[in-house]
């Protein structure tokens, strides 16, 4: 064999073993590239699932929250699309195994960046009737039916926390227990006149028992 068909096949060989080299590298960073996520993954969706404990999403924008003492379903199809002005509506309805008399202020919402509002006022909610009444008409056709998730219940109680003029008397708290689920409308105004993107915490606090249900606005 001539010196330069000995150097071509060396050389081919060294451009061989460099390329099969290369592969195995990549290869084996893709491997332990899978097996990072394999292992991250279900970390995270845990993590996120921790977040939010005994809550099941129902809905592209209902979540159901359960445990031994409470049941709450809150949803805000409407709102999770549509929060570019004042007033954010989220539907409720909640029972629980003990009785309990819950007053409004045991509700409040925790922004993304952990400030906490409470609910609205009846006073600023008809202050501002008129966008209000505009927010319910539209909402009208996104409306989820919560009740529906209570109907071995055999009584129900409406939470009358807000009122347009001319219509129900408004009341500071609602009773339910093991017989009695109640459903009505929350509504929060933002501080700023608009609701960002992004997770929202929605909050029951009664006695010893808390509850924490995720708000997504998108």
């Amino acid at each position: 064999m001539s010196t330069m068909s000995t150097m071509s096949t060396v050389s081919g060989t060294a451009t061989t073993s460099r390329v099969s080299t290369m592969f195995s590298m990549a290869s084996g960073h893709l491997t332990l590239l899978s097996v990072v996520l394999v292992l991250t993954l279900p970390s995270t969706v845990q993590a996120q699932n921790e977040g939010f404990p005994n809550t099941k999403e129902q809905g592209r924008a209902a979540t159901e929250y359960r445990d031994d003492v409470i049941q709450l379903v809150a949803a805000y199809y409407y709102s999770q699309r549509n929060h570019d002005s004042t007033w954010l509506l989220i539907e409720v309805a909640l029972t629980t195994e003990e009785r309990m008399t819950i007053h409004r202020n045991a509700l409040r919402l925790i922004t993304p960046d952990g400030t906490e509002l409470a609910l609205a006022t009846q006073e600023r909610f008809s202050r501002d009737v008129e966008r209000v009444r505009q927010l319910v008409q539209n909402a009208r056709t996104s409306r989820h039916g919560t009740g529906a998730y209570f109907n071995r219940r055999n009584q129900s109680e409406e939470i009358r926390f807000f009122s347009l003029p001319g219509s129900r008397l408004v009341a500071d708290d609602f009773r339910v227990d093991r017989f009695r689920f109640a459903l009505g409308d929350l509504f929060f105004e933002s501080p700023t006149g608009a609701w960002e993107d992004g997770i929202y915490t929605l909050v029951l606090e009664h006695e010893d028992t808390r509850v924490a249900v995720p708000i997504v606005l998108e």
